[in-house]
């Protein structure tokens, strides 16, 4: 919280360009840290609290990145604190960002939110392809991502591909995580990276190899003096118990049965589910007291919480405790009861599941509805490019991006020449035609141009801007539309009229830093191209006549 508030302050202290920069600098420092801050044993509050001041300070600085970036962080904790719902909806809120905006870092970071929350929801296929998306976007970041990111990318894979069944992949997937866990430096790191391989060879069946990722897996713990959270014992003892090592199952699950552990410890349901794997080696160890109240102690920890989940295994359990006392009708009555309870469970998990995606996916819907009527609102209804009330929004903001890191940025400012005649001689119809073919050819030069985009501003005014084109490339770039122009066929529309354009170009200087300064030196040489006889591009500091027609 310290970090985000003296960052936020120091923000409003500076408003130069070379202020601004070094608080974008500070800030991404900051994020970078809270993302890759460890998990275990976090304060939810604190690191909630970060986040919203991060976001907040984000916002003041005009970076919608960074404050995308924050509130994926307050996703995941909304996630852990089990509005499932509302977590999906900021991570494709984040993610559909990113999509359009091509941002690298963000779109590795939201897929890697919705890999496991589609994964959570039993939509194996579409975790995988979060999954993989998280990787080529790490990809494409290069040295830029940190190794971190990169054993988040593994990992996911990893656990993506061992739920569609891909061990070999997942094993492979595994192995590339562990290499990075070890560059880290970060013991947990790899500590999970091994718990999750021996859940998934448990899974499958791989006793041996899952003993085999257990025994590194304590190694590592014993070595570094490190306290194994109830998911990771659980994990040890179920390959412990399939392996027939009762007691060394049991040595390991008596955490579960430690309050003060529970309360440094425990994560969700992690407690109650350790206590029904204890069950089970008690009762097949024989220990059926001990497995008795190890159940019993599971049953109230599920009433008391709510677990419905693991209240269904309590059940399993004391039906085959009642079997193994010999106590056969209390045990038929309960594997009833269990048989009853796993069948609402399941029932209620899939209405649960599609009542989350149908949420998520109605709000998804409510902002496309939203976003198409910003769209419309944006555009020119005539030639559908974008318009003044388009241009006023973002070039300001390219304009700053431009001046904070020293990259060029120009316009052009394009009118048809002696368009009233169009008008006047043939129709208005056909000068309507004109006008959406001319916006065809802006649109065309626009898609060649890195991040450039094309406007009308009213009538036969026609704006191009040009983001990271300096003087000269912004100069080639207009005669390339106005040479589209000239030698476009226009007998069709206009019969024997010539349609032409005269180009003012301008680029981004210290005496030409907002939107008007520019626009107006664009205009003045407009008007520069215009007395030179039309059809020509000028930017003060040449004028490019029309070409003789042959």
């Amino acid at each position: 919280m310290a970090v985000a508030r003296s960052m936020s302050q120091g923000m409003e202290a500076s408003a130069t360009p070379a202020g601004a920069a070094a608080r974008g600098a500070a800030l991404d420092r900051a994020l970078t840290t809270l993302e890759e801050q460890p998990r275990y044993g976090m304060n939810l509050d604190e690191w909630i609290s970060r986040a919203i001041d991060l976001e907040a300070a984000a916002d003041r600085l005009g970076r919608a990145d960074l404050a995308l970036r924050a509130q994926l962080v307050r996703a995941d904790i909304v996630g852990r604190r089990g509005d499932v719902i509302s977590s999906g909806r900021i991570c494709r809120h984040v993610h559909r960002w990113a999509v359009e905006h091509g941002d690298q870092r963000l779109l590795a970071l939201s897929h890697l939110r919705l890999s496991p929350y589609f994964g959570q929801l039993g939509d194996y296929p579409t975790a995988l392809e979060h999954a993989l998306g998280a990787n080529r976007a790490t990809s494409a970041l290069g040295g830029a991502a940190s190794a971190y990111l990169r054993w988040r990318c593994a990992m996911a894979l990893a656990d993506a591909l061992a739920d569609v069944g891909d061990l070999d992949g997942a094993r492979a997937r595994y192995a590339e995580a562990a290499r990075v866990s070890v560059i880290l430096g970060d013991i947990r790191a790899r500590i999970r990276v091994f718990n999750n391989l021996a859940y998934t060879e448990f899974q499958a069946g791989g006793t041996d190899a899952a003993q085999e990722a257990v025994e590194r897996l304590l190694r590592l713990a014993a070595d570094h003096e490190l306290t194994l959270d109830y998911n990771t014992l659980d994990t040890v003892a179920s390959v412990q118990l399939a392996a027939g090592r009762y007691a060394d199952a049991i040595a390991t699950l008596q955490p579960a049965l430690d309050d003060a552990f529970a309360a440094a410890y425990e994560e969700a349901g992690s407690r109650a589910q350790g206590l029904v794997t204890l069950c089970q080696v008690y009762r097949l160890a024989g220990d059926l007291t001990s497995a008795q109240d190890a159940i019993d102690r599971c049953r109230a920890l599920c009433e008391s919480r709510g677990l419905s989940g693991v209240a269904v295994d309590v059940r399993r359990e004391q039906a085959e405790i009642w079997a193994a006392a010999g106590r056969f009708a209390e045990a038929l009555d309960e594997y009833k009861l269990f048989h009853a309870a796993a069948m609402a469970l399941n029932s209620g998990e899939r209405d649960a599941r599609a009542q989350t995606l149908h949420a998520m996916y109605e709000a998804d819907e409510a902002r496309r509805a939203g976003a198409r009527a910003r769209e419309l609102s944006l555009r020119d209804p005539l030639t559908g490019l974008f318009n003044r009330r388009f241009v006023d929004a973002e070039l300001p903001v390219l304009l700053a991006q431009a001046i904070e890191t020293r990259t060029p940025l120009s316009v052009a400012l394009i009118d048809l020449d002696h368009f009233k005649r169009i008008n006047d001689t043939c129709s208005h119809e056909a000068g309507d035609r004109v006008l959406r073919m001319v916006a065809d050819l802006l649109t065309g030069v626009a898609g060649l141009a890195r991040e450039a985009f094309a406007a009308r501003l009213g009538g036969e005014e026609f704006l191009l801007v040009l983001p990271g084109a300096a003087a000269g490339s912004a100069f080639a770039w207009a005669e390339r539309l106005r040479e589209a122009v000239r030698g476009h066929d226009w007998a069709p529309v206009t019969g024997d009229l010539p349609v032409t354009a005269s180009i003012g170009v301008a680029t981004v200087a210290p005496d030409r830093d907002t939107q008007e300064a520019l626009l107006r030196q664009a205009d003045v040489h407009l008007y520069a191209a215009k007395e030179a006889g039309r059809d020509r591009t000028a930017d003060g500091s040449a004028t490019m006549p029309a070409r003789q027609a042959s």
